[in-house]
């Protein structure tokens, strides 16, 4: 066999031994398995927190941490315990165990781990989270919770009081003088010191504030966030020992005590005298400018104190300084005066209402409204009128309406004179009746509101159309039907006629008669005449409202109540000025012919044709008695009438008689005739 043959021999059996040893392969693979791990790539679960709650408030430097365990795919390794974002406690294991750091016990049925520490977690603001690992060290995080402790009692350094600074700390009772502290010792007229105190941040404290013979006062006000605290006391006796105690309590429970401060107000003497002994503080300094507090910013806990204890501080008064001596005079402020004047009236009612009425006034709420009651009352007193009349119109509500009804609540400012609207039978006037004015074709052109007296002013007439008027309300009816008197002018005694150019700008007079069956007006209709009689600041209601806001000002002197002082004190200037103003006075005299006394109503009107002004109004007069209208006409045609009764004059019925004033008062003398 040659050697190429032998090769190609070689090589065919070679390939024919690698075939086999792939089949014998594959038939030993059939009976062969192969088993592999797959890596851990999933992280444990999330622990969740239980408490301490987030935001928490704790009185204990070694407080307990709890959560829920975490679970695994796999298995899990160990927990870590962070503190303010720093790993604390680390490889905590997941049973129960203890050592000299900590001691964690593990519930196995509900799965919760507790943790509490050996070691004391300083007080302040903190942060905490637990964190978890598996074997393949995979970790996963809780939320990250804060809490506050706090285990010292709250601090308190009252800074000031009155007008006098001082540096009396609850830490240090020694700084507590021992004889009273004397305030507004230059200030005669001073008092309702005001206490300043820097403290612990959103503390409460609670202050008892005790003087011989009073009732005690008790305040309540938190220190705020800035640890600054702020309270004004009321008007309180002069010369009198007054004692501080203060309690104060911080969110986590923690009480300090500051007791038995003692200050006197000086009460000074008129004329000057030689000053009475008095006790003097000997760790007091004289009075200085106020002390700058520094506001440090504390944390606020977001949850409330759970712990509110009471303390009931033994109290004793010091003795009372020695009596005024004799031959000088104190000097005591108005509002001191009023102070006490209020107090004995409201000890002279029965101790129930008393006490009440002693709690609101000392109250916060009283505090409050006290600066500005009395412009409250005045702004009630308008709000009241202006709704309580708007609701007679309320139907035809508009803008104008609204004008209407506003200048109605200021009658001293804004007083119609000229046009009447009255009550024929019983000649009385009539007030709020809606005086409409109308075009010839029946369109309403413009509306006037009558007054307390029954006056309205000129309307928008027009000057080239007629016009006529027309009174709608409910309480009366008009046109009457009456056949107007035949002395009387036209515009004198209006009966719905239409007017022109002719007219000429006199009084109008209007007569109604009241609804049918209708014996006096409503409720209502009388409230609302009386409001708008009160709005015209009657002689006494002034005077009372006046004095009421002189006295309240004095008492709480504040913007608004001195706003309502003013505009009190402006309406009297402004009705002396009026009075003033109108030199000129009419006496009427009215004489009935016949020689009988008259007692009755008359409608007097003055027309001054020179300025187109008049006064119109509804005078009553007892048994002929005079009397006085101010005016300011030189010249004037004097009306006067009323139902059966008219104007006499030289034995002839007529409708008015022309009247030349001369001189600052005059008699004028009228006959009146029955029809």
């Amino acid at each position: 066999m040659t050697q190429r043959k032998k090769s190609k021999f070689f090589s065919f059996f070679f390939f024919l031994a690698i075939l086999f040893f792939f089949a014998k392969s594959s038939v030993l693979a059939s009976d062969v398995s192969i088993k592999a791990t797959m890596p851990d790539i999933l992280p444990p679960s999330v622990p969740i927190l239980i408490e301490p709650s987030d935001g928490s408030l704790l009185a204990e430097n070694k407080p307990s941490f709890k959560w829920y365990e975490s679970s695994d795919n796999v298995g899990l390794f160990y927990y870590s315990f962070y503190l303010d974002g720093n790993i604390l406690y680390n490889n905590i294991p997941l049973v129960s165990t203890a050592n000299e750091h900590y001691s964690l016990n593990y519930d196995v049925i509900n799965g919760v781990y507790t943790l509490t520490p050996k070691d004391t977690i300083l007080d302040g603001n903190h942060t905490w989270k637990i964190a978890v690992a598996d074997y393949a060290n995979l970790t996963a995080a809780s939320d990250t919770w804060s809490f506050t402790i706090d285990t010292l009692a709250p601090t308190f350094i009252l800074k000031k009081i009155g007008d006098t600074a001082v540096d009396i700390s609850s830490a240090n009772p020694g700084s507590v003088p021992s004889d009273p502290i004397i305030i507004f010792a230059n200030d005669a007229t001073a008092n309702e010191p005001l206490l300043i105190a820097a403290g612990e941040a959103n503390s409460e404290v609670r202050l008892t504030v005790l003087f011989p013979d009073d009732p005690t006062q008790n305040f309540t006000k938190n220190v705020d966030g800035n640890g600054y605290y702020e309270l004004k006391l009321g008007i309180l006796p002069r010369d009198t020992d007054i004692r501080l105690d203060f309690i104060i309590l911080d969110s986590a429970g923690h009480i300090s005590i500051l007791e038995k401060v003692y200050f006197r107000i000086s009460l000074q003497y008129w004329p000057t005298a030689s000053p009475t002994p008095t006790a003097t503080s000997t760790t007091s300094p004289s009075p200085s400018p106020s002390p700058t507090l520094t506001k440090t910013l504390s944390p606020k806990p977001s949850t409330t104190k759970t712990l509110t204890p009471t303390i009931n501080p033994t109290i004793t008064i010091s003795p009372s300084p020695s009596a005024t001596p004799s031959g000088i005079i104190p000097i005591i402020p108005p509002r001191e005066i009023i102070h006490n004047v209020s107090n004995d009236i409201v000890e002279a009612l029965p101790e129930s209402t008393a006490s009440y009425i002693r709690e609101f006034f000392n109250s916060d709420l009283w505090k409050s409204l006290s600066l500005f009651f009395a412009f409250l009352l005045l702004l009630l007193f308008y709000l009241f009128s202006f709704l309580l009349l708007l609701s007679k119109f309320i139907q035809n509500f508009s803008w104008p309406l609204l004008k209407k009804v506003f200048i109605l609540l200021f009658p001293p400012l804004f007083k119609a004179k000229k046009n009447l609207v009255f009550e024929y039978r019983e000649t009385l006037a009539s007030p709020l009746a809606k005086v409409e004015l109308l075009d010839q074709n029946e369109k309403v052109l413009d509306f006037a509101i009558t007054n307390i007296d029954g006056n309205f002013n000129d309307l928008d007439y027009p000057k080239k159309d007629q016009w006529r008027l027309r009174v709608k309300d409910d309480n009366f009816y008009y046109p009457i039907g009456d056949k107007k008197p035949d002395q009387l002018e036209f515009w004198h005694f209006y009966q719905n006629q239409l007017f022109n150019e002719s007219y000429g700008g006199q009084a109008i007079l209007i007569p109604t008669l009241r609804a049918a069956g209708q014996t006096k007006l409503p409720l209502f209709e009388r409230l609302r005449i009386f409001v708008l009689y009160l709005l015209d600041y009657p002689t006494w209601f002034l005077i009372v409202s006046l004095l009421f806001s002189l006295i309240f000002t004095l008492r709480y002197p504040a913007l608004y109540n001195y706003i309502s002082l003013g505009f009190y004190s402006f309406i009297l200037l402004y009705k002396i000025f009026v009075s003033i103003k109108n030199k000129l006075k009419v006496t009427l005299l009215v004489q009935l012919i016949g020689g009988q006394q008259f007692s009755d109503n008359l409608i007097i009107s003055f027309f001054d044709q020179k300025n187109k002004s008049a006064i119109s109004m509804v005078m009553p007069f007892d048994f002929s008695k005079s009397k006085l209208i101010n005016h300011s006409f030189e010249s004037a045609f004097l009306t006067a009438f009323a139902k059966n009764l008219v104007l006499e004059k030289n034995d002839l019925s007529v409708d008015s008689q022309v009247i030349n004033f001369s001189g600052k008062q005059e008699e004028i003398s009228l006959q009146i005739k029955k029809i």
